[in-house]
């Protein structure tokens, strides 16, 4: 082990190292002083996180919260969070720290140790860190997954170790080949053994391997009682294909087996990475992991599932997607709660990840969540308990000694990683604070050819029911509700033609009301976010209806004179036919625009390569635009059509007079409004 004075980055402070017998004193008081006095999980000063706006409830807020981890205090950032607590009630906090580089910065691969905070009272004071692995290298160590024995108190930490700047090679993932190393400390975390490679632990063929990320865990019944298991995953193939895999001990982490592997599938599709385990109380061990498909815009199901049910030696069945446990593409943390055989409790295993659904990795990782089974995973409740309403990564659990709930979770201000977040909380407070996650939805109603999934919207804010005419139509306040479309293959329009058709009405005299924007937003980075479409009235300065089309060599937008702010209702057609766009509202001459002719079809492709959201009533950047900035429709909006093609006018005017039968093969997206679910 190491202090953190060899890595400081320049301006960051030196710490003393810590003296071994001291510290191991503190340890045995700490253990006594837990059994007597539970720490107090009274509420402290938040960290520093911004709250997204939109949160349909408050966080919970009796908890212990501090930030044992900051950017830029001694990395240029902390990442992949792991929690244990030890058997003499130390609290142990893993983290990534990432070493500033100019090549690197907060990559994944790059000069990266694995660091370590003690706590002697759980969690609510930390010593200083140490540095557990990379101290005197600059390899990049990683995906630390610690796990404890209860019969000798040994506490084994799996990670993934490589040199990413081999022959001066740019630093990448892909090819990037790993082993997989494990250290040892029989004193509750304060000295670590020397690091040990396991080659046994990468199979021929494998490039990047890694563990955890988490903790691993103790089989505590059925015939392989006392068994240790750290699961992990892989790539092979020269890092087109990858699988999942478990580790096991049955000598308290001394040696250990590669175990369950799955066939390796290609990483253009679904496959499992980043798993979590945790036993249930049948004895099986219950598997959950990241769907980690790139483009992500396959399926809605961002986790799959299985089992083992010998003892992690083999999985029972391929991985499926788990229903109902709405979230982004991220690590999530099992921990099992109770067994009603052991604490006389009924069976709750607990998840923890955020509950906001959404494809993309970066900007929809928010609202850490802990959500609940009954089952031992067959299940999950839609309802649970907001831990933190802001942007959220990474997170892992915890039981601490007085019974209460320990979660160590990415955070940070416009970005979901950076920080690492320590909160606290009884399971009491957990449940008072339950409230109903999974975000309302409306349908996709447009005839679909039988095994094609809707693209139904999700309703953000408070949206509600309205009336159009006989029928229903979606009514937005202005101030937090809007729709999103999460990605679907089906709503890309890349370099094709393309309809957008809706019924809109406002009375708004000022701002800037989205009706849809699709994709993006132009003029950012990379440059494939500038690919877009939108529709939005603008009863500000201008007093016009603009619709705009990004591709990555420019904007192109056409207007009409007029906002449309009567309070009536009106029907807009956007239609992109080769080069030319044509705006019109209510079956009028449209007004066009040329965009620029590019060299290809790849300079008219307006979707991005990966994952997007599709926003109907605000901007994509919702909810994190800078303050006075918000752009929402404040009115009524009613059945919003896409059409993978140019409707002639006459096919426009049957849209408009509710004909549902206008070119179907090529209809992408019908919201109806005509019921909330």
């Amino acid at each position: 082990m190491s202090s953190l004075t060899e890595r400081r980055p320049p301006g960051a402070r030196r710490f003393a190292p810590t003296a071994w017998m001291c510290a191991l004193s503190l340890a045995v008081l700490a253990a006594v002083a837990l059994a007597v006095a539970p720490p107090s999980h009274a509420a402290a000063p938040a960290a520093s996180a911004t709250p997204a706006p939109t949160a349909s409830t408050a966080a919970l807020t009796t908890q212990v919260l501090n930030t044992p981890f900051k950017a830029r205090e001694h990395y240029f950032c902390t990442r992949i969070p792991a929690l244990v607590t030890s058997t003499g009630g130390v609290l142990l906090a893993f983290a990534e720290g990432r070493t500033r580089l100019s090549t690197t910065g907060c990559h994944d691969v790059g000069d990266n140790d694995i660091v370590l905070r003690r706590s002697l009272d759980g969690g609510a004071h930390w010593e200083e860190p140490q540095v557990v692995v990379g101290a005197g290298d600059a390899l990049a160590h990683g995906n630390p997954a610690p796990v404890v024995d209860a019969a000798t108190g040994r506490i084994t930490l799996l990670y993934s170790s490589g040199d990413w700047n081999r022959d001066g090679a740019k630093p990448n993932r892909d090819g990037f080949p790993r082993t997989v190393r494990a250290v040892h400390s029989a004193d509750g975390g304060v000295t670590w053994s020397a690091s040990v490679e396991l080659p046994q632990a990468k199979a021929p063929g494998w490039g990047w391997v890694s563990t955890g990320p988490g903790h691993g865990i103790q089989l505590d019944r059925g015939p392989h009682r006392g068994r240790l298991i750290v699961p992990g995953d892989h790539t092979a193939g020269g890092n087109t294909t990858a699988g999942a895999h478990l580790y096991y001990s049955d000598d308290g982490g001394l040696t250990w087996t590669l175990g369950a592997t799955t066939p390796e599938v290609s990483k253009s599709g679904p496959f499992p990475a980043e798993l979590t385990v945790a036993q249930t109380t049948d004895g099986d061990v219950y598997v959950n992991a990241r769907n980690s498909e790139p483009t992500r815009c396959a399926t809605n199901e961002h986790r799959l599932e299985t089992t083992s049910a010998d003892g992690g030696a083999s999985f029972a069945a391929s991985f499926t997607p788990v229903a109902n446990l709405d979230t982004s593409p991220t690590f999530g943390s099992l921990l099992r709660l109770h067994a009603q055989d052991g604490d006389g409790k009924p069976d709750r295993l607990l998840y923890s990840g955020p509950s906001w659904l959404g494809p993309n990795p970066l900007e929809d990782r928010r609202e850490l969540a802990v959500r609940s089974s009954s089952d031992g995973g067959k299940t999950w409740k839609t309802a649970g308990t907001l831990v933190s309403a802001a942007r959220t990564g990474y997170s892992d659990l915890t039981l601490l000694p007085d019974g209460s709930l320990g979660v160590l979770y990415e955070t940070a201000g416009n970005i979901p990683h950076g920080n690492l977040v320590f909160a606290a909380f009884t399971e009491k407070d957990m449940d008072d604070a339950a409230t109903e996650l999974r975000r309302p939805r409306t349908a996709d109603t447009r005839v679909r050819p039988p095994g094609v999934a809707g693209n139904h919207a999700v309703i953000h804010g408070g949206a509600v029911l309205g009336t159009r005419l006989s029928g229903k139509a979606m009514e937005f306040d202005g101030t937090d509700d809007y729709l999103r479309l999460v990605c679907s293959p089906s709503l890309r329009v890349d370099d094709q033609d393309f309809t957008v058709t809706a019924w809109f009405r406002h009375s708004a005299a000022i701002g800037t009301l989205p009706i849809i924007w699709a994709y993006g937003m132009p003029g950012t980075d990379p440059p494939q976010k500038g690919r877009h479409f939108s529709i939005r009235a603008e009863p500000g300065a201008g007093d016009v209806l603009r619709a705009t089309v990004g591709t990555d060599i420019g904007s192109t937008e056409v207007t009409l004179p007029s906002s449309y702010n009567d309070g009536g209702w009106h029907h807009v057609v956007l239609t992109r036919s080769g080069l030319t766009l044509g705006l019109a509202v209510d079956g009028g001459a449209p007004a066009t625009a040329t965009m620029p002719p590019g060299t290809s079809a790849a300079d008219r492709n307006v979707t991005p390569a990966a994952q997007f959201n599709i926003h109907i009533g605000a901007r994509p950047d919702f909810p994190n635009q800078p303050a006075g900035v918000a752009q929402l429709f404040r009115g009524t909006l009613d059945d919003v059509r896409l059409f993978q093609g140019a409707l002639t006018p006459d096919e426009a005017a049957r849209v408009k007079n509710g004909s549902l039968d206008v070119a179907t093969e090529d209809e992408r997206l019908r919201l109806g409004f005509s019921a909330i679910w």
